[in-house]
């Protein structure tokens, strides 16, 4: 029997992220179990760069609900997250996760061509900032198979499915989470991440900040990317960041740690610090 996983990233019982991942998960067609995870009631604390995942299947070395998260991920055969926008972009428990994937390439070996689907509720036209293209980056990193980003334009609570279209696109989704093909973003996206973000560059060339793919713009500012070979989020490319550029920058740490200590001595007496 399959495992379909919901994470619900989000304080609010019963709000828009969660009611619309429970609206996916339950079209989901045949058989499975359906687990869900508030990530908000969970103990998860900031990255502390130790680079100790960085070891074979070592998992996180702090003592949080992290390596419970990433466990439910791995054993799960499909993860629909909901996660709603703040302040211009996602939750910060979502950026607490993302930024615990410095070992992402332990986890890769049981995440690749999962398939995942990402909900982003928002309560203002205008104000999604850049939530759509940050939110795609967990999955991504995990190498999972994108079904969809879905930005849901919804201020109170439940107030998503009083939209026909809404819930007509949910119980959609839900039916081709295993069946259906990996989101085609459009003509103003990134081909390669779905990202509509994009940094400009003189002579009319463009990069996507979250994949680092570049091309160029063309008629009515349209991006084209046809040109572009390179995708951070190739399989090659995950591995060699995450598990060699980062475990050089570790070995090489241990080797010039004396000579860092020495940088940061004259520091070390400038204790300003203030505490409530």
């Amino acid at each position: 029997m399959k495992t379909v996983l919901g994470l619900v990233v989000s304080h609010r019982k019963l709000g828009n992220s969660e009611i619309l991942v429970k609206e996916i998960m339950r079209n989901i067609p045949g058989e499975c179990q359906r687990q869900l995870i508030r990530v908000t009631d969970l103990n998860l604390e900031s990255c502390k760069a130790c680079y100790g995942c960085l070891q074979p299947d070592a998992g996180c070395k702090t003592k949080d609900d992290f390596n419970f998260i990433m466990d439910s991920i791995k054993k799960a055969d499909a993860v629909i997250i909901g996660v709603p926008v703040y302040i211009l972009g996602p939750h910060g428990y979502y950026k607490l996760m993302q930024d615990r994937m410095v070992g992402a390439y332990n986890y890769t070996k049981y995440t690749a061509g999962k398939p995942c689907a990402v909900v982003v509720p928002y309560g203002t036209i205008g104000w999604a900032g850049y939530s759509k293209a940050a939110a795609s980056i967990f999955p991504r990193t995990l190498e999972m198979k994108v079904i969809d980003t879905w930005m849901v334009h919804a201020t109170l609570p439940a107030e998503s499915l009083l939209n026909a279209e809404n819930l007509a696109y949910a119980r959609e989704l839900g039916q081709r989470i295993f069946s259906g093909g990996e989101y085609q973003p459009g003509e103003r996206e990134c081909p390669q991440c779905g990202s509509d973000l994009f940094h400009l560059l003189p002579g009319n060339k463009i990069v996507c900040p979250i994949c680092s793919a570049t091309g160029v713009l063309g008629d009515d500012n349209i991006p084209d990317f046809s040109a572009s070979a390179h995708n951070r989020y190739d399989p090659h490319e995950i591995e060699e960041h995450f598990n060699e550029y980062l475990a050089e920058m570790r070995a090489r740490f241990k080797a010039e740690k004396d000579i860092l200590k020495g940088v940061q001595k004259d520091y070390r007496e400038m204790d300003w610090w203030i505490k409530p």
